[in-house]
């Protein structure tokens, strides 16, 4: 079965790895193809912005041409039919500076250029429709002295204009080399990709082929170590219903025992409590007082152990002779305890406070039973100069640690206080224990097993039961209990010696 199962891992790892592997080479495959994509998207758009700027300086030294070659012919023939193309040029002049000047050069040097060329255009503009309006309005220049002053003032636009054109010419040539190389290097990542994919897929394939044939040999273990568990589980269960019989029938003897004992042992005790009660009444003349002393003593023994006797039989029975779990209202069930405590009560003049209580799921007797005890104790141990105060609280609570993990279930806190003598705190778990006594029995009657009896009815409730004391401070037993006690429980055992 280790063997499997160390197998079953070391092919789930193995399948990941791989998994991993070719999941980082596509990554890293499609981070090289999107870098690529991005620098030939970057290069295209350097590429058009230089288109634009070449375009636009064309466009504006075309409207400058067609202005300068309009004002020549103008300056010789004087003839308002040569000024078309100068008024053709002056409407979309200024279209052509506002595109001139949005353009932006990725060059900063050629940026200068670009930005001395449009302020000459607007200059050379200018003064194109200066010397047309002189000649106009005054002919007292020669028109040939002002074609003269235009072919000066155009050398250095037509310097800079060439210097723009060569130089965006050689950016775009650059652009084009970039884009040429990009698109080589596209084309290499693509038939990598290609490559790789066709190896990971082949891959792939490989391991899922070992995988699927790991899987039918582990499914083949499994089945045979499933024959096997089934095998061992039917050994067991047969004897577990073995053991079962051999504890029905120790529950049974156990349960006869302690009926025998209570009945058998019962009948001697009160037959000498019987003659002890007849010596003393008929023959106490004839008995000194150290006789009537022995004989006291001796019914005081015999009724220690007949208590001693009811209450272990009461201990057993909370397990052998329980009854089935019903609804049980809290409240009625301790009306009933305070009844039988009247006197008791009334005698020790006790003060107790209830707080209104659920209903829950549990053992209405056994129930009675356990809040009998511990009132009863509340009542009998109290301090000699106080009336004893007894408060009986409920609450919401969380499930002990030993059901954490278990059925879920609501569950109720009870706390029962006092203001009684109290005890140590370290003897808190020992008290539960059966014989366990703290004080005398001349101080306080009893045997010590009544807080057992307590104990073992919350266990069988499915709860938890502690204490917490200070001498002279009183004692506070807490109970915590499933308000569904019987999803805690099994009917069987609780039917057992029925």
């Amino acid at each position: 079965m280790k063997a499997f199962f160390d197998r079953a891992i070391h092919s789930i790892g193995f399948a990941w790895c791989a998994f991993v592997i070719i999941v980082l080479a596509i990554i890293s495959i499609t981070f090289v193809g999107l870098q690529n994509t991005q620098s030939i998207a970057q290069i295209q758009q350097s590429f058009q912005n230089t288109s634009k700027v070449m375009l636009a300086i064309d466009r504006l030294h075309i409207d400058l041409l067609n202005a300068e070659s309009s004002q020549r012919a103008y300056l010789i023939t004087l003839q308002e039919d040569d000024l078309a193309p100068y008024k053709k040029a002056l409407e979309q002049f200024s279209e052509s500076i506002t595109q001139a000047r949005e353009i932006r050069s990725e060059s900063d040097i050629q940026q200068k250029r670009i930005d001395n060329f449009v302020r000459y255009a607007e200059a050379k503009f200018a003064l194109v429709g200066a010397g047309i309006r002189h000649v106009q309005t005054n002919s007292e220049r020669s028109p040939k002295r002002l074609l003269k002053d235009v072919q000066i003032s155009d050398l250095d636009l037509r310097t800079i204009y060439q210097e723009i054109i060569e130089n965006e010419t050689v950016i775009r040539n650059h652009l084009l080399t970039r884009l040429s190389k990009a698109r080589k290097t596209s084309e290499a990542n693509l038939i990598w990709f290609a490559a790789i994919s066709i190896i990971m897929s082949s891959l792939l394939l490989i391991l899922l082929i070992k995988h699927l044939r790991n899987v039918k040999q582990n499914a083949l273990e499994l089945e045979k170590s499933n024959e096997l568990l089934e095998e061992k589980v039917q050994e067991r269960t047969q004897a577990l219903e073995l053991y079962a019989e051999e504890l029905g029938r120790s529950n049974r003897e156990l349960e006869d025992f302690a009926f025998i004992a209570s009945h058998d042992l019962q009948e001697p005790l009160r037959k000498i409590r019987a003659f002890s009660a007849r010596i003393t009444e008929l023959y106490a003349s004839a008995i000194d007082d150290k006789g009537k002393d022995y004989l006291s003593r001796m019914d005081n023994a015999a009724a220690r152990m007949s208590l001693l006797i009811s209450d272990l039989l009461a201990l057993s029975r909370v397990t052998t002779k329980g009854k089935a779990f019903t609804e049980v209202d809290l409240n009625a069930v301790l009306e009933g305890v305070l009844d039988d405590l009247e006197i008791a009560i009334n005698e020790s003049n006790a003060t107790i406070t209830l707080a209104s209580m659920p209903k829950i799921e549990g053992d209405e007797s056994q129930l009675q039973q356990l809040f009998l005890n511990l009132l009863s104790n509340a009542l009998k141990f109290r301090q000699a100069d106080k009336a004893p105060e007894i408060k009986v609280t409920v609450s919401e609570a969380n499930a002990p640690a030993q059901h954490l993990d278990e059925i879920t279930s609501e569950w109720i806190q009870i706390d029962v206080y006092d203001n009684g003598i109290g005890f140590e705190q370290d003897y808190s778990d020992k008290i539960f224990t059966p014989f366990q006594r703290l004080h005398s029995r001349t101080a306080y009657k009893g045997t010590g097993i009544g807080l057992s009896v307590c104990r073992r009815i919350v266990e069988r409730h499915g709860g938890q039961i502690t204490a917490h004391s200070e001498v002279g401070q009183g004692t506070t037993f807490t109970m915590i209990l499933p308000i569904a006690a019987s999803s805690f429980h099994l009917e069987e055992n609780s039917n057992a010696g029925s």
